[in-house]
Order: structure tokens, then sequence, then C-alpha cells
């Protein structure tokens, strides 16, 4: 027991994090008390070494959310370079969505947490109130757990390199070893992490000050959802991401890491206004075209 109690509070030697007491927010609506509840029991008996507290979610359905900070449309000409759109105008010149509710409601979350780290001299783990560790893990490996969470996340942060801005426990989309755009060689080989293109979701990342600061640089407003945006900053270089891999998560996975959503298609908060993988209505929230070129220009900033 003294020598685990002796790993728990170690740092990693690269980028001096420490798991023990990691700071942790969980993203929670507060219409959601059932949501808390099932995760707050979660972390404290899978994790009971994170320094876990509740962040009131930004409700999009029935709160003002300043246009200076998030924006009303956006356009799918970037995503559409990484998502399985059905049609070339997605990606050139882009279809314009009005943002939902639920979507601008998570990136104002997103954005209010990114203030607050980049506040602070040490990471910050941000988790949504849907994450879970126990789900099947890839390549016949068995079940996921509290235990094989704190290995490889512990791994992770060894591995991660100075310069890191954002570290994803969960993901999907391009990596290491399915670059679309980027031109990178690894510095090493590594175990637990991969460098990251561009991937989706923001169900549980660790997100470094230096990265926050950027991300609020570059979010004048946040004009994409928060989980495209953050991809495509990091895409175009503006920051620095990587992925957490489970033992399995191999090259022609779609999805992996550490922690999955608990219910992906039956329990969402959030209507996806291009449809996303859930299905919802994909006209619901279109612009229709004449309000598109209008707004256009100011969508698709880079």
């Amino acid at each position: 027991m003294a020598a685990a109690g002796a790993r728990s509070r170690s740092r990693s030697p690269r980028t001096g994090v420490a798991l023990e007491g990691l700071e942790t927010v969980v993203v929670n609506l507060d219409r959601r008390p059932d949501r808390w509840e099932r995760v707050q029991k979660m972390l404290s008996e899978q994790a009971p070494f994170l320094k876990v507290s509740r962040f009131s979610a930004s409700d999009g359905s029935k709160m003002e959310i300043p246009e200076s900070e998030i924006a009303m449309t956006w356009n799918t000409k970037h995503n559409a370079l990484y998502g399985d759109y059905d049609d070339e105008k997605f990606t050139d010149p882009g279809v314009v969505y009005k943002m939902s509710g639920g979507e601008r409601g998570c990136a104002h979350s997103h954005y209010r947490i990114w203030k607050m780290a980049a506040e602070r001299t040490e990471p910050l783990f941000v988790v949504e109130d849907d994450a879970t560790f126990d789900f099947d893990r890839t390549g016949d490996n068995g079940k996921f757990s509290g235990k094989l969470f704190r290995e490889r996340f512990e791994g992770a942060l060894r591995e991660v390199p100075r310069d890191i801005d954002v570290l994803y426990l969960g993901w999907s989309g391009h990596r290491e070893g399915n670059f679309k755009h980027m031109d990178w060689t690894p510095q090493k080989e590594t175990k637990f992490i991969k460098k990251a293109e561009y991937v989706w979701t923001t169900i549980a990342y660790v997100l470094w000050p230096a990265g926050a600061r950027k991300l609020l640089e570059a979010a004048q407003p946040m004009n994409q959802p928060v989980d495209n945006f953050m991809a495509w900053e990091n895409r175009e270089g503006r920051i620095n991401s990587y992925v957490v891999v489970d033992e399995g998560d191999g090259d022609d996975e779609w999805a992996g890491g550490i922690v999955d959503q608990l219910d992906f298609f039956g329990d969402s908060d959030i209507q996806k206004s291009d449809g996303g993988d859930q299905g919802d209505d994909t006209k619901a929230l279109l612009v229709e075209k004449e309000e598109s070129k209008e707004n256009l220009e100011n969508t698709v900033a880079a």
C-alpha cells in the first residue's frame, strides 16, 4: 500500500502533472441531476484520486448566450473534410446551419471552462456528465474499468510532450496512422498516446492553461460546434492535441480511448444541427440560401 501511495502522488516526468488530486470539473445541466448523481458515484468509486467538482452548464434552450462568444450559425466546409456528408456542397461552398440551443449551450459551457483553465497554473480535467468507464474494449480485450483508467491515464501523462495543449481521453476521427492533412513524424514510439489531427467529442479531455488561452484567442466568436472547433484549431496547427489510446486501438479503429459516452444515441440533450450520427433532422436548422450568403463570410473564418 505504501508503494502504491507513492506512485499515486508521483508526477509525470515530462509535464509535471500529478494524477492524484487532479482538478476535475464535470459539465452538468441544472435540469439533469440524474446525470450528476450517476457520474459522481462512478468517479468516487472508480477514480477517487481525482478532485471532482460540478460545473453548472450553460443551458442554450433557456438562456441568452452572447453572440460575441458563440456564433449563431456555422458552416460545414471545415468539418466536411472529415465528416461523412452525402454531397460535395457540404465542403464547397459549405452548408450553413443555425446552431441548436444544445450546441450553443455546450459550446458556451466549454468556453467558460476555458476561461477558468486559462487563469490556472496546472491543467484542468474536463468531463461531461455522460462519461463512463464501463464499456467493451476494442480487440476482444474485455470490459474497461476504473483500474485500467488509472493505469492508462498515468501512462499517457508520462508520455505527453511539454508543449501539449489538449489530451483527449475519448475520441473519434483522425489521429496518428490515419492522417489526412498533417505531415508529422513521431519523435519516439509511444504506448499510451497518439498525435491527433481532427477528432470529435468533448466527453473527457485534459486542458493545459496555454491551450485554453489559444482556444479563447481563436474563439471570437466560436464559429462551429465545440468539438469541431477544437479539432479544426488542432488541424491548422494552432493548438497541439493528442489522444489517449487503449490497448487494441489500432489505426483501423474509428473511435477509441479510455472514456466512452454512456448512451450516445439514446440520451442526448444536444440536437445536432447537421444531423450528426444520431440522425437528427438535417433540415430543421438549415439556413435558407439568401440568409446563408449574408452570414457565410462570418461563419467560415478560420
